[in-house]
């Protein structure tokens, strides 16, 4: 019952991933220590990035935040879809 030999890979491949078919014992660590080394850069990012708005604002950091920015802008689309919703609701009862 042939099918032919294996086909040919190399014996010894290095990726990320961990090379043909592995499962390497300690995938969880890595995956937590790449996670978490992710997650610092971001933060490191994003903070530098707020020092740098509150910089070319003139303020200090600790009056005008992105996250308040972004809690500004949408509560005030919900305010303005409410208010729509609210309009075409009585004007479908009116008619």
């Amino acid at each position: 019952m042939g099918g032919g030999g294996r086909y040919p890979y190399p014996k010894h491949v290095w990726s990320p991933a961990g090379g043909w078919w592995s499962q390497p014992a300690n995938w969880k660590m890595n995956t937590f220590i790449i996670s978490c080394g992710m997650a610092l850069v971001c933060g490191a990012i994003i903070r530098g990035v707020a020092h740098r708005e509150a910089e070319l604002a003139g303020e200090p950091l600790e009056r005008r935040r992105l996250s308040t920015i972004w809690r500004e802008y949408l509560h005030k689309r919900a305010s303005e879809a409410r208010a729509s919703t609210l309009e075409a609701a009585e004007a479908s009862k009116s008619d």
